[in-house]
């Protein structure tokens, strides 16, 4: 019989799905609907009366006896609750990119949160006489990250439950290691969930737990003080046994004492920093979501080396001391740079990709990519730049040129891959091929000076990549070549379009040439200078006089009307002429 994951089918179909951006939890969300509406038909749960639906409605009257005669009950449940929590993870990825949550994303994130406990908690008690205790535990574990997102998210005095949560987070993750060793959970999903959480644990737990044995312990303790607690029931049921106190001590034991980079060697005098290195250089990531925990080991590292540095600086210490410090803290940023280089490089040969893919899309979705790429190119040249600066790499000639190097490796797809190919659906050839043949100058530069033997961190440059994106230009530029060279004899080039017309030539010496049919008074709109002002009134400002003009000239303006009467045709004289009298119309 084969065996069901509930965290392979929730957090599982995420790994697999590789759902990263807000368009992919939103697209995960989309399917999850449409499965969840062929579950209800298929459970026979849809109510087409719907007046006086809450009496007539089936979904909140499912028991555990329906659950043991189908247990498509207990998946529907569990895709209703995932469905809220992909809508959540939605919301959280569209803030984070405007940097704020609005008030009213805020209010849905705390609903669905809720609505999620509640339905995670109806989904343990409906699987409460399910037979296989890994499959109750794995509901268990999904019940309590609910608890954990809501507690952490929605609570306003998040403080007040710290406890719960490093509590509920100690057992998720003893469980989920347990599961992963006995092959229920793959590991693929069991690191991710890991990765996603343990950043949280470590804010929620005590103080002093600050590398990964200490964490360790903690977990341990918080086991052996949760003996009641019905998920650490179900896996001592089936036979997990807590670690003892000696062997998470003896996995403390072995420490670094010494790190070489390039032509540099630095002894590390201080354990916990030896201790967090170790740890960093021990994770392989597999997906996105374990370089964030790769990359928080290294960010850890730096804080830590930093306090030892500060306190080693009240002392008086001898220049090599000091030398070693600089060195260790320049070799733990190196690494740490290149960690998250080599996660936006994932990205990026994802959606370069992608973009090889969508040359019969629309030109919105083209666009879209585009703009992705830019972002994502923009992220790795600046973190280039930033490893470039560091004390004792900016001096090596060799490690330069090839940081150098993959930042034209970079910015090339960006231009002569997306750029270039946009002018040429447009039928610019002239500009696509610009931008091909500067690539190509651009590229060889970079290669020549570079040293393609001493690959970079993460292999994230290789001769090979360097080759296909030749091979890649040279042939986009063979492509178009001729086509810009028809595009160039076909435009009229004689005739520049701002060129004067034949009207606007005269005064002028004019020859046979410039006499042209298409050509003989502007046709265009051409924007010169004016006066501020409109000559009429200047004009017209010089006929208004004083008194010794006659009244016909003047405009009746009766000083008063009341007292001097006027026959009808001298008042209708001035009607009958122009603005200020000057014309008779």
């Amino acid at each position: 019989m084969s065996y069901y994951s509930p965290l392979g089918a929730t957090f599982g179909v995420r790994v697999d799905r590789f759902l990263e951006t807000a368009e992919d939890f939103d697209k995960y969300h989309q399917k999850l609907n449409r499965k969840l509406q062929k579950l209800r038909h298929h459970c026979r749960l849809t109510t087409k009366d719907t007046k006086r639906y809450s009496a007539k409605e089936k979904y909140s009257k499912i028991t555990s006896d329906d659950y043991d005669k189908n247990k498509l009950f207990g998946t529907l449940m569990l895709l209703h609750a995932e469905r809220d929590l992909a809508l959540v993870e939605c919301l959280k990825l569209k803030a984070r990119l405007r940097g704020a949550m609005k008030k009213s994303e805020k209010k849905i994130v705390s609903t669905r949160l809720r609505k999620a406990c509640k339905t995670a908690e109806q989904l343990t008690l409906l699987t409460k006489n399910e037979g296989d205790d890994f499959t109750r535990a794995e509901y268990a574990i999904y019940h309590k990250l609910c608890i954990v997102s809501y507690f952490s998210m929605c609570k306003p005095s998040k403080t007040r439950y710290t406890d719960e949560i490093a509590k509920e987070l100690s057992l998720v993750i003893a469980s989920l290691q347990y599961l992963q060793s006995k092959e229920k959970v793959g590991s693929e999903v069991a690191s991710s969930i890991i990765s996603q959480f343990e950043y949280l644990l470590r804010q929620h737990a005590n103080a002093e737990v600050f590398t990964t044995s200490e964490v360790r312990r903690f977990i341990a303790e918080q086991v052996r003080q949760s003996s009641d607690d019905a998920l650490v029931q179900l896996i001592s049921r089936s036979g997990y046994e807590v670690p003892l106190e000696e062997s998470l001590m003896g996995s403390e034991k072995s420490s670094l004492k010494e790190v070489q980079w390039r032509r540099f060697s630095a002894k590390v005098r201080d354990s916990k920093v030896a201790e967090l290195i170790s740890e960093a250089a021990q994770i392989e990531p597999t997906d996105l979501a374990q370089f964030s925990n790769k990359l928080a080991k290294w960010q850890e590292a730096a804080e830590a080396h930093s306090i030892f540095i500060a306190q080693k600086e009240r002392d008086d210490e001898d220049e090599d001391i000091g030398e070693d410090d600089q060195i260790l803290m320049t070799y733990i940023r190196y690494n740490s740079h290149f960690t998250t280089i080599q996660r936006d490089d994932i990205v990026f040969q994802k959606l370069w990709s992608q973009w090889n893919k969508s040359a019969n899309k629309s030109k919105s979705s083209k666009l879209t990519k585009f703009k992705e790429i830019e972002r994502i190119v923009h992220n790795l040249t600046t973190y280039l730049q930033e490893v470039m600066d560091l004390p004792g790499v900016y001096s090596d000639d060799a490690l330069m040129a090839n940081l150098k190097l993959a930042a034209t490796y970079y910015q090339l797809h960006l231009t002569a891959g997306c750029l270039a190919s946009f002018y040429q659906s447009k039928q610019k050839y002239l500009e696509a091929l610009a931008l091909y043949i500067d690539g190509h100058r651009t590229l060889e530069a970079a290669t020549r000076e570079a040293v393609l033997q001493e690959p970079l961190p993460g292999d994230i440059l290789s001769p090979e990549k360097v080759a296909t994106l030749e091979d890649l230009i040279k042939a986009s530029w063979r492509g178009v070549i001729s086509l810009a060279e028809y595009e160039k004899i076909a435009s009229p080039s004689g005739q520049s379009p701002f060129e004067p017309s034949l009207i606007e030539k005269l005064g002028n010496p004019i020859s046979p040439k410039d006499v042209s049919l298409t050509n003989l008074f502007p046709r265009r709109p051409i924007v010169r200078p004016v006066g501020s002002k409109p000559t009429l009134f200047d004009l017209a400002f010089n006929y208004i006089g004083s008194g010794s003009q006659t009244p016909q000239n003047e405009p009746v303006m009766s000083e008063e009307p009341r007292s001097v009467p006027k026959s009808n045709d001298t008042q209708e004289a001035p009607k009958k002429k122009g603005l200020f009298g000057l014309f008779g119309l």
